[in-house]
């Protein structure tokens, strides 16, 4: 019999019989399983349901600020909460759960004395300092919904999350180095302004010491009145499904949709998946280097240690700036024991391994994570035996914005950790059904099909901001009561889920259904390879072609360059099938990515069909500049 004792436990899904017996109780009853595991968050107001009414936990009071930091500070005060890198790296701060209590106070008095309520929302767009934490967490701990924004993005990025979210005040600093560049934060917020159709006031962080303009009736200086204000500041017992914070994501469409989050569910399945994924214990110090303006480096920086009660480390830098070995020396220097990043780092750093890794050691690591896409063959073996000395598990995490967290992953040092490619089993109380595009179910092993969820997790999203419709229209009109993840998938004999692309990048050649991924994994496979992108394009008698964007080596010999598209259209002739082989191969120095490091698919196909009049939102993409690179490339395609 699974006892609450047994679905609580620590350590017991690390005993094979245990776990599989948690987690078929777990499928059988999620809503269960997800009860049971109420007292791991500190409660105002203890709900007595998990999901009731659509809602999870809905009668329930809790504070996410307290969770994050109050109950620490009382129990461990001296314990480091954040560690603080600058991008000179002779500069760090280490902030206890104590001292953060206190910053994040005096940062929400300031919000307090703006006569900001719990009706508005304020946008933070800040970069990776302890002052972007803080506004987090003193909105939070004020009940004022906020949305976070990028420090990367323009004034128009700004201004039109600003404007979708109704938003009359944000929180930024002057200016803040970024690879050595200066980025002046306060000329975009300028600009950003001049496009909206109100008065919005802003409070200024002056960190840099430069020059900026300054309206007295709508900036505040943030230095001069936290001076002024109490280190002690009451917090709101908020409603569990209150809202907690906006993040925008484009996706596979052109506007970007407001993600919103609620409290209780958001922090608990984040927080325990976390713990289960990456191994933690109260000695763990954690690393993810994503952005706070993206929810992987907003949930792994900030919100799933600060609620575990670990130490968590920020850096305002980048993988390779000032120099190669960054990533692994902070890793040394803190005693780094799980580690999270992006692929488009993970890349960047593999581009020169040598002098990534040179003079480091990197002993402390225990667990290494990757998000943002599943990881190919080489990057996997490259950060398993060399980035983590062919001794640290990969947590490979497929998530989504919307779901909040991670609903599947491999678990660390239960599951198979040496098979790159999947992405795990379900975590316990999540429930996924794979479905044919006529609503058949599949349940044969390796048969792929449309991935959707059911029976509703604590983390997924509350809407899409102002949208009820396009919310209902987006994820679930496919099929009631099933949320579409908008992914394929296939379950293999061990129960582990393969994610084989999107379920609209799926092509159709010759009445054929062929998976671009594959086709990109073969691809990738051939040395002179770094990375590569397949997508559908139309074709006159196939109906659609296959059309492939491929970034070599740097150190590849010209001769080999010359025949590189007929040495790929070979491999995936023989690999694969003839009807399989690229069309179209164009080479590129870049693709375009999301922050995240996910490709933007929709970009490549609009080009591979010559459809580059209007390409929408492209705030989300970290390099534009590749685009018009990319159609130029184009005229010079090999083809067959």
């Amino acid at each position: 019999m699974v006892t609450k004792e047994l679905l609580i436990h620590k350590d017991a899904w690390r005993d094979e019989n245990i776990y599989n017996e948690i987690y078929e109780y777990s499928k059988e009853h999620p809503f269960e399983y997800w009860a049971a595991q109420i007292d791991r968050l500190s409660w105002f107001r203890r709900p007595e349901f998990a999901y009731k009414n659509g809602v999870w936990f809905e009668d329930g009071k809790i504070n996410a600020c307290y969770n994050c930091v109050d109950r620490h500070a009382t129990k461990n005060p001296d314990k480091t909460a954040v560690i603080w890198q600058s991008e000179d790296l002779n500069v760090h701060q280490k902030i206890s759960y104590a001292e953060l209590k206190k910053e994040v106070c005096k940062f929400a008095n300031v919000l307090n004395g703006c006569g900001l309520t719990r009706k508005d929302y304020v946008t933070i767009y800040m970069p990776m300092i302890p002052e972007g934490i803080y506004a987090c967490l003193a909105c939070a701990r004020l009940g004022i919904p906020y949305t976070v924004v990028f420090a990367g993005f323009s004034p128009n990025a700004v201004a039109l999350r600003m404007n979708d979210c109704h938003s009359s005040f944000i929180i930024s600093c002057d200016a803040n180095r970024r690879g050595g560049k200066l980025i002046h934060l306060k000329d975009n917020i300028d600009a950003a302004r001049k496009m909206c159709d109100r008065n919005i006031k802003a409070l200024i962080v002056k960190r840099q010491g430069v020059d900026i303009s300054w309206n007295d009736e709508l900036d505040l200086d943030y230095l001069a009145l936290s001076k002024k204000v109490s280190e002690d500041c009451e917090i709101e017992d908020t409603n569990s499904n209150d809202d907690l914070f906006i993040l925008y994501t484009s996706g596979s469409v052109g506007k970007p949709k407001g993600i919103l989050h609620g409290t209780g569910g958001f922090l608990l399945f984040s927080m325990l998946t976390f713990s289960y994924f990456f191994d933690i214990n109260d000695e763990s110090v954690f690393w993810c280097s994503g952005d706070i303006g993206w929810m992987g480096g907003h949930a792994y920086s900030l919100y799933f240690p600060l609620c575990r009660g670990i130490t968590t480390l920020i850096y305002e830098g980048i993988p390779t700036y000032p120099k190669p070995s960054v990533f692994p020396e902070i890793i040394d220097k803190f005693k780094i024991t799980a580690f999270n990043t992006a692929p488009t780092a993970l890349r960047a750093m593999m581009q020169n391994s040598e002098a990534t890794l040179e003079g480091t050691s990197r002993e402390s690591l225990k667990v290494l994570g990757v998000f943002g896409e599943v990881l190919n063959k080489d990057a996997w073996l490259w950060y398993f035996h060399k980035f983590g000395n062919g001794k640290c598990p990969i947590v490979n995490m497929w998530g989504q914005t919307e779901l909040g967290g991670v609903p599947t992953s491999p678990l660390c040092n239960m599951q198979d950790m040496q098979t790159y490619g999947h992405i795990g089993r379900p975590f316990f109380g999540c429930n996924f059904v794979l479905k044919e595009k006529d609503g058949t179910d599949i349940t044969v092993p390796e048969d792929t099909g449309a991935l959707y969820i059911k029976d509703s997790m604590p983390g997924m999203l509350k809407g899409i901001y102002g949208d009820p419709e396009g919310f209902q229209k987006t994820y679930y009109s496919q099929h009631t009561g099933l949320y579409c993840t908008g992914d394929e998938a296939y379950y293999d004999h061990e129960g582990y889920i393969w994610i084989t692309g999107r379920i609209d990048d799926v092509l159709n050649v010759s009445g054929h259904r062929v998976s671009p991924i594959e086709i990109e994994e073969i691809i990738a496979e051939e040395d002179i390879v770094h990375e590569v992108s397949v997508v559908g394009y139309p074709h006159p008698i196939k109906g659609e072609g296959i059309y492939a964007f491929v970034v070599l080596k740097k150190d590849v010999f010209s001769e080999q360059k010359s025949k590189a598209g007929k040495i790929i259209s070979d491999r995936v002739k023989m690999m694969i099938s003839p009807i399989t082989k690229p069309d179209i191969i164009t080479f590129v120095d870049d693709l375009p990515k999301t922050r995240s490091g996910k490709i933007m698919r929709r970009i490549l196909r609009k080009i591979a069909a010559r459809d580059t009049d209007d390409f929408e939102d492209i705030t989300t993409i970290q390099n534009p500049e590749c685009i018009e690179a990319i159609i130029r490339a184009g005229n010079q395609n090999f083809r067959k």
